[in-house]
């Protein structure tokens, strides 16, 4: 085994020397095991593949404040920064900090890859202007390029994506979006980003497919927080009479916890759950819903309850108009009406035949975002940007 294991770190040595390998550099603001969410998860997930083949350093906030300043895992180097805890000062001190790391890396980064326009896309770009280092804008959700109701994004967001090596998105709507968006607020930045869009899913383990437990609760994971929707999940599972589990923590959950009580709804609170017992939720689930009301990208709570082969039901927010077929692979309702959503929980569990043909379609479509299959593209696009 040290003998293999000794062969392997040999090879990979090697392949980082070779004429397609990268020293990349990963900026994201928070990363596993702290604070994380969609994007964090996203964000270690590539770095873990694309080590395999390239140098990776990853940099992000030293929070909360007893993580290492650096450390080595999985193939790839983590270095924390710390973080001030003076609310406007913060920014400022998060940009410099970031960027004196990049320009500290020995060997100097090849590429930037910035999870979010702000405040990692901006910081990128700086350091890439200074270093003459391309740098690439990865945007985790509609909230980014929603600039008509951020002062932050509508002046920030079209400077960063016209000055940065690439932009990608999660999905073709994404995409589509983002260019109507900037038509109405910059349209003179629409022909330095449109050239520079790339479409590249979020990647996913596949785990083993099981029955619909159809006696199961509803489950619904993600922060407590208003955009996710969470208080329209327990109102529909209070109308529909269907017991419910929320997997996530955050400010709401005393709101919830009270609303639950005066519905007299069946409520599970789990609290954050670590990914083996957010598999096993999973598992449990007779249904997985997202209300969200807006700022999701390609949602991962959808395709990890798509690859574990259940019924899904979702708002139609950009990710999940690409990702889902209404009636097909998955069910579309309204967002901020939990009365069509108790309507669509009540047929699910009358019906349990379409529930079994929804979790059979959102399992074979799962499959399209295997880590294998999706890798591919983000290797073509930064090998491309790489070379501007």
């Amino acid at each position: 085994r040290v003998l293999f294991r000794s062969i392997r770190c040999t090879a990979r040595s090697r392949t980082a020397r070779g004429t397609d390998a990268m020293n990349l550099a990963i900026l994201i603001g928070h990363f596993p095991p702290g604070s994380f969410g969609g994007a964090e998860l996203q964000a270690q997930g590539w770095a873990e593949r694309l080590s395999a083949h390239h140098r990776v350093t990853v940099i992000t906030r030293r929070d909360p404040a007893d993580q290492p300043e650096r450390e080595v895992r999985d193939g790839y180097t983590v270095l924390r920064l710390p973080v001030s805890r003076i609310p406007i000062w913060r920014t400022f001190a998060d940009l410099r900090a970031i960027e004196g790391a990049v320009a500290r890396l020995e060997p100097r980064p090849d590429l930037l890859l910035c999870f979010q326009t702000f405040i990692s896309g901006l910081a990128g770009v700086n350091a890439g202007d200074r270093l003459g280092i391309p740098a690439v804008v990865w945007i985790r959700g509609e909230a980014e390029y929603r600039l008509r109701t951020s002062r932050v994004h509508g002046r920030v967001s079209p400077d960063v994506w016209t000055r940065a090596a690439g932009v990608l998105v999660q999905s073709d709507t994404g995409r589509a979006d983002l260019l109507a968006e900037l038509e109405r607020v910059a349209p003179d930045r629409v022909p330095g980003v449109r050239g520079k869009l790339a479409v590249v899913e979020n990647g996913l383990d596949l785990p083993t497919a099981s029955p619909v437990p159809h006696a199961g609760p509803v489950l619904s994971v993600g922060r407590l927080i208003p955009d996710k929707g969470m208080d329209v999940v327990l109102e529909a599972c209070a109308i529909a009479r269907r017991p419910l589990v929320l997997a996530g923590s955050g400010p709401e959950r005393a709101a919830l916890e009270a609303r639950a009580a005066a519905l007299g709804a069946e409520v599970r609170f789990a609290g954050f759950v670590g990914r083996e017992a957010l598999a096993a939720l999973y598992q449990e689930a007779s249904v997985v819903v997202l209300a969200a009301r807006r700022g999701e990208g390609l949602p991962n709570v959808l395709l990890e309850a798509m690859a574990h082969g259940r019924p899904v039901v979702a708002t139609a927010c950009a990710g999940t108009r690409n990702l889902l077929a209404d009636g097909a692979n998955g069910l579309i309702v309204p967002a901020d009406d939990a009365g069509a959503l108790a309507a669509v929980l009540t047929r699910l569990a009358h019906e349990p035949a379409i529930a079994e043909r929804l979790a059979v379609a959102a399992r074979s479509t799962a499959e399209r975002f295997e880590w294998r299959r999706v890798q591919p593209r983000l290797e073509a696009a930064i090998e491309r940007w790489r070379r501007r």
